[in-house]
């Protein structure tokens, strides 16, 4: 008996096999055994694999969140395309925002889905309009020598997260490519404990203007600044910036040279904040410069009201596993306001600015300046 024979036999007892007792399923076996090539543990395997129904049945149930799409695509955009488990928390306050300002006109039960709508699923429902969407430059900072020895080194694992206003701060070039000549620098910031970002530009490279950048920051923060930390860039490591400190009781560390994870809180603000809404290109006119801090301060109340962050609790290495554990994301404000060392009138205020702001105006015209930043963009090389 051939191979074909020996399967077709098998398959002809397949139907049989099914329908009987244990003892006559184990007879069967035993025939086929002296009949076939095949052990009874083989047969078994085949006849089981003859059962199997070969096609999953699927049964084509509507989804319940179809009549949701519009709405939820229309809250990614005004969130700036967050992932799900940034946007789900964040989903609340956006209604209500959004709802005050007459901006969006939902029905309860739209407004019930949306707010009970898991993070996988929200990833899931825009997983084609992601793809729509969708350079990177190399650093310009030059390692400054002057104090460096002077200026106490600090890692990222040496901070203490329990007291707002210690700041990491960074310095993004807008040359456009090419570091020729005379052009705009971002002073970028971001507090440690609650991720509160204020960004501010200034014209050339001078330790007075970044000087001058970092005070016009400190006003703006919602707390008292009691320390930085920045890289080995000239800009950072200059006499100017260490009076400056000192007159104002500023605590000031420096993190190690080519070392980017020692500020790991501030390298992602670099891209997520400046890069995306500014970009690449070269800017150096101070109308230019007008038009970027106009939009820095925009992007103030946008990114510290409306985006939910994701900070690590822990990070656990077993062999070549790392696994990490978030905490809920939140908004740098919902952080502030929540903190036990920030005085009851700084709660009350941010509480009254957070209630003025409409989410989807500051994008539009963040937006708006972005755009006109780029029409007026100088043509380099």
């Amino acid at each position: 008996m051939n191979k074909i024979e020996q399967r077709s036999l098998v398959f002809d007892l397949s139907k049989e096999y099914r329908k009987a007792s244990k003892k006559r399923r184990s007879a069967i076996l035993n025939n086929l055994s002296n009949l076939t090539t095949y052990s009874r543990k083989h047969l078994m395997e085949l006849l089981a694999d003859i059962l199997r129904p070969k096609t999953r049945i699927r049964r084509n149930r509507a989804s319940k969140y179809g009549n949701i799409l519009k709405p939820l695509t229309d809250i990614w955009h005004i969130a700036n395309f967050s992932c799900g488990q940034r946007l789900a928390p964040m989903m609340k306050t956006y209604l209500q925002s959004l709802e005050n300002f007459g901006e969006i006109n939902l029905q309860v039960y739209q407004k019930t889905l949306l707010l009970q709508i898991s993070p996988a699923s929200i990833d899931r429902l825009l997983k084609h309009e992601r793809k729509k969407i969708n350079l990177k430059s190399r650093s310009r900072t030059k390692p400054g020598t002057l104090l460096k020895q002077q200026i106490p080194i600090k890692m990222w694992t040496d901070w203490d997260n329990a007291q707002p206003g210690f700041l990491e701060i960074d310095s993004v070039h807008h040359c456009g490519g090419s570091n020729y000549g005379y052009y705009l620098y971002t002073l970028d910031t971001t507090d440690v404990a609650t991720g509160w970002n204020e960004c501010r530009a200034h014209l050339g490279k001078s330790e007075e203007h970044t000087v001058s950048a970092l005070n016009k920051i400190r006003e703006r923060l919602p707390f008292k600044l009691l320390g930085i930390d920045f890289d080995t860039g000239g800009e950072f490591v200059n006499w100017h910036l260490v009076r400056y400190c000192r007159r104002n009781q500023i605590s000031y560390t420096r993190s190690r040279e080519g070392v980017k994870n020692d500020q790991a809180y501030i390298e992602q603000q670099n891209f997520s904040v400046v890069r995306r809404f500014v970009g690449y290109g070269r800017f150096d006119t101070e109308e230019q410069l007008e038009i970027i801090n106009d939009l820095y301060e925009k992007l103030s109340d946008y990114q510290n009201f409306f985006q939910a962050v994701m900070r690590l609790k822990s990070k656990v290495r077993d062999g070549a596993r790392v696994s990490r554990k978030y905490s809920t994301p939140k908004t740098a404000y919902q952080r502030v306001i929540e903190h036990p060392n920030i005085d009851s009138v700084i709660r009350k205020k941010l509480t009254e600015r957070f209630k003025a702001l409409n989410p989807k105006k500051l994008l539009e015209e963040i937006v708006m300046l972005s755009e006109s930043l780029y029409g007026h963009q100088t043509i380099f090389g």
